[in-house]
């Protein structure tokens, strides 16, 4: 009967790890769209930045 025992631990243990990797999953999911966010704000600003750099220069100079 130990032996029953060990393998249905074992599967409960895969079980276990199985939802824990599904859980972490979700989690890098959500990172991921927070990163990409953040890159498309990133761009934005570095292209705002170059256009007001850009008109800086414009500027007639006194």
């Amino acid at each position: 009967m130990s032996l029953v025992a060990e393998i249905v631990d074992r599967l409960s243990g895969v079980a276990a790890l199985r939802e824990k990797v599904a859980q972490q999953d979700k989690v890098l999911e959500g990172m991921q769209r927070i990163l990409l966010e953040q890159q498309r704000e990133l761009a934005e600003v570095k292209g705002t930045l170059r256009a007001l750099v850009t008109m800086q220069q414009a500027l007639p100079r006194k």
